[in-house]
């Protein structure tokens, strides 16, 4: 537990120090390059399971997405850019099956290749949208409604860990993650709804008016339960897999995948809750 809270502290510390200096350019360098190691591990899981997924061609493809996302929110659009060098990508990796259409290339390689590119730079380059929004209220404002999503996901796992330890007795899903539990997925949904709040709390000054603390909350409820989902849906690849963590460089936690387990599906559900709550 001791270094996981060590290695907690100095990745947020990496990321503070990396979008004061950076803003929201240094925010999106720091998800890229997550993404990218995310991308490497998956790989290496479904390698292990007998799939031959195209490693080279989905870093491209990641540096592609991104780079996309960047320069079109620059030029002023915020959605395009990305989802077109998805698109791109997930089209030539698609007609790539014509060269083996009746042998293994499609399931084994051009499939989870596919899933990959959809899975973790796709989902993960909404954060890097929402990071360079809202330019016109101030110069943080997007990377703070960014970080808003990826802490009230991570502060899932934190609430569902302590509760779930202290008094959880149902579980969850025992064929997929035997630790988890009801009590502590309840205890994972308030202490996101609370995070969430409290991000909103302190950040009311620069952050966008139409949003109201309730509905931060709300939303705080719904990217937490997403991020439960999230996590064991990657919780099912390792477990195919039959290996713990996905890698080992970070002490406590593990790999990059284990970092970002809990934000491939609350990324780009956080967009979505901020759309309509702007819209409301």
């Amino acid at each position: 537990m001791g270094k996981r809270i060590f290695s907690t502290l100095l990745l947020w510390a990496i990321t503070a120090i990396t979008i004061i200096y950076g803003k929201s350019f240094g925010w999106a360098i720091l998800i890229a390059i997550l993404s990218a190691g995310t991308i490497s591990e998956v790989c290496a899981l479904l390698e292990r399971i007998g799939c031959k997924p195209m490693r080279k061609t989905l870093q491209i493809s990641n540096i592609l997405i991104f780079t996309g996302a960047i320069l079109n929110v620059l030029n002023g659009s915020i959605i395009v850019g990305g989802v077109f060098a998805f698109a791109i990508c997930a089209i030539a990796i698609a007609i790539s099956i014509l060269k083996d259409p009746y042998g293994d290339y499609p399931k084994k390689t051009a499939l989870p290749t596919i899933l990959t590119l959809l899975a973790v730079p796709f989902t993960l380059h909404w954060l890097v949208l929402m990071g360079t929004c809202f330019a016109n209220l101030s110069a943080y404002t997007g990377v703070i409604i960014a970080i808003w999503i990826v802490a009230t996901a991570k502060f899932s796992d934190v609430g569902a860990y302590v509760i779930g330890a202290s008094f959880g007795r149902h579980k969850m899903s025992p064929t997929i993650s035997p630790n988890k539990t009801w009590e502590g997925a309840v205890g994972g949904l308030i202490s996101s709804a609370l995070m969430s709040g409290i991000i909103f709390g302190f950040a009311t000054e620069i952050l966008p008016k139409e949003i109201t603390l309730a509905e931060a909350m709300f939303a705080g409820v719904v990217i937490g339960a997403v991020a439960i989902v999230s996590d064991l849906l990657e919780s099912v690849l390792k477990r195919k897999a039959d290996i713990k963590d996905s890698g080992k460089f970070i002490p406590g936690i593990g790999g990059a995948l284990d970092l970002a387990d809990s934000l491939l599906l609350a990324s780009p559900t956080g967009f979505i809750l901020i759309w309509i709550m702007l819209s409301l």
